[in-house]
């Protein structure tokens, strides 16, 4: 079966220039072992001074050719396996980025590091080591070839211990190849365990587990040191291996060849360039078992790869409906849902209509299933029954870029912030909508808070800091950079629990001033949101209840005849934010 890999390490059209540059080296590479044939049995029995000085420049021109043209083979093949690492990596990536969450989530963030390593791993392989072994591996007999014409049955004597060699590095790796797989074990549960506890590390001071972390962390990194000696140990003896076949073969070559010289069947010079071709024959087999005793970890790297692009790939619509003018309206039409076939269902005909611009309440308990419900709904999680609309639509028939940039915004109760500065977290690094970022933090009162620092918007972010960053004023940014693209709809994952009295009536008010334009999904405990609620759900079991409630503010069954009153600051309606104004009325 091809690799996915493949197409990344696409090497054909290389594949002429680097053939004629092997061919050609190793044509040259002839020089020196038929030099020394001339050498000892014409020119020193002749005493020709003269034929000696012109042969040595000759040899000497052809030792320079051929390490030009090493040099320049290298230098194509390492430049075609840092194409192959660009492509594979971003291409990897990629698929990250767009595989459904929860197939991305199911796997330890070590391991799915361990995996993008991985390819920088193969580089070698998928260039210089697969395709030079390849070019090389045909000239080997032609140097036994060289030597059969000048030797005979000398050439027994190579041929035979190249054969031994190849034959006991094929069993050794083997050993080596499951002395790799059980270090990358290891090596990844120590891994995991790091991030874990680096992600992790308040919670570890602040109840005093320093001592029991460490001994764990002890236990890990003696099973990695354990692994590593073993797979150390199995390269030092291929190693050891390869020197001792190199050396035993000269040896017997030229304790062979001496007995042929004594029998008058082989001159001296002959013997002496059967043994710098023996030795030339050796160096393509070493590399190709080298490489076969490599092949072995870069299997298992080859394996971790594929299992990134294993991940699924987001099916893009052919002609996906434009979502600019998406009223908003919801609808869940008898949707199943589980995460494994061998898990039970988190959701069970579930159905709901939802009118554009309406706002409904949601309640459950912790780890109920509110923020999958929320992920059927925005399309990152595909039902496993049942169908999930927009505006009457398959939401598969939307693109999901487009979804996510204008048309469905999600505001989760855990908040990411990437380095760089406050504001560039606001906008996504998209200078053009400051001003439309600006309006939701004032909206929200965000910048009062921001005022406070000393470089205000422009305070920077970097590695940890978002740690140290109250995390109230965190859920702030994730917010005000949600609500930044004016979206048709919002889904809401009891994304305000940090957030301050103040801060939250400032956050009520404005998702007040954004019913009937907006189609509002509160999951939320707090009661002043669930006021803003026209209608009100209660995840029961695998289920949606309604619940009948006469305290609900305004509660009915269809979106409201007009915006609420707004007291508090002014609200935009969702529109498209432009660079100058950052947004604009519908």
């Amino acid at each position: 079966m091809k690799s996915a890999l493949a197409p990344y390490a696409d090497s054909r059209s290389a594949v002429p220039t680097l053939a004629t540059a092997t061919i050609t080296m190793n044509i040259l590479g002839l020089a020196l072992p038929l030099a020394l044939l001339q050498v000892y049995d014409r020119i020193i029995p002749a005493s020709s001074v003269g034929t000696l000085a012109v042969l040595i420049l000759g040899v000497v021109i052809a030792m320079v050719m051929e390490n030009v043209l090493r040099l320049a083979r290298s230098t194509t093949t390492s430049w075609m396996g840092a194409r192959f690492e660009h492509l594979a990596s971003c291409a990897a990536f990629d698929r990250l980025l767009t595989a459904p969450i929860h197939k991305v989530e199911a796997t330890g963030t070590g391991e799915q590091l361990e995996r993008m390593s991985a390819i920088g791993a193969l580089k070698d392989f998928y260039a210089e080591q697969g395709l030079g072994v390849f070019l090389d591996l045909p000239f080997v007999l032609l140097f036994l070839a060289i030597i059969g014409l000048l030797a005979g049955w000398l050439v027994l004597v190579p041929l035979i211990l190249l054969g031994a060699f190849a034959v006991v590095m094929y069993f050794d790796g083997e050993k080596l190849k499951n002395a790799v797989a059980d270090y990358n074990v290891v090596r990844d549960r120590r891994l995991n365990f790091v991030i874990e506890a680096l992600g992790g590390i308040h919670t570890i001071k602040s109840m005093a587990m320093e001592s029991q972390m460490l001994q764990r962390y002890t236990r890990l990194q003696e099973a990695v040191a354990n692994a590593d000696h073993v797979v150390v140990h199995r390269n030092t003896w291929a190693l050891t291996l390869s020197t001792l076949f190199s050396q035993g073969t000269t040896i017997a070559v030229a304790s062979f060849g001496a007995l042929v010289v004594i029998h008058g069947d082989l001159t001296v010079g002959g013997l002496a360039a059967c043994t710098l071709l023996s030795g030339r024959a050796l160096q393509p087999v070493q590399r190709a078992i080298s490489m076969w005793t490599r092949l072995q970890s870069i299997r298992l790297h080859q394996a971790r790869a594929e299992e990134l692009f294993a991940l699924e790939a987001p099916e893009v619509p052919a002609k996906p409906f434009p979502t600019a003018n998406l009223r908003g309206a919801i609808t869940l039409q008898n949707v199943s849902f589980r995460y494994d076939s061998d898990l039970p269902d988190v959701f069970h005909d579930v159905s709901i209509d939802i009118a554009a611009g309406e706002c409904i309440g949601i309640t459950g308990t912790n780890g109920c299933g509110k923020s999958t419900l929320l992920g059927l709904m925005r399309g990152v999680l595909a039902p496993t029954d049942g169908t999930v609309l927009l505006d009457h639509q398959p939401i598969t028939a939307y693109s999901q870029n487009d979804l996510k940039r204008g048309g469905i915004a999600y505001l989760p109760h855990q908040v990411s912030l990437f380095r760089g500065s406050i504001i560039e977290n606001l906008t996504m690094f998209r200078p053009e909508l400051r001003n439309a970022a600006m309006e939701v933090a004032h909206a929200i009162g965000l910048d009062d808070v921001v005022a406070t620092l000393p470089q205000g918007f422009d305070t920077p972010i970097a590695d940890g800091a978002a740690d140290a960053m109250p995390r109230g004023i965190r859920q702030r940014i994730a917010i005000t950079r949600a609500l930044t693209y004016r979206p048709r709809i919002i889904l809401f994952d009891e994304a305000n629990t940090a957030i301050d009295g103040p801060g939250d009536e400032r956050l009520r008010q404005y998702l007040e001033g954004l019913k009937g334009h907006s189609t509002l999904v509160l999951i939320t405990l707090r009661p002043s949101l669930l006021k803003l609620a026209d209608r009100r759900f209660d995840i029961s079991g695998t289920t949606l209840v309604q619940r009948e409630d006469p305290g609900l503010v305004g509660a009915r069954r269809g979106p409201p005849d007009k915006p609420a009153a707004v007291t508090g600051p002014s609200v935009v309606p969702p529109s498209t934010p432009t660079p100058a104004s950052g947004g604009s009325q519908p």
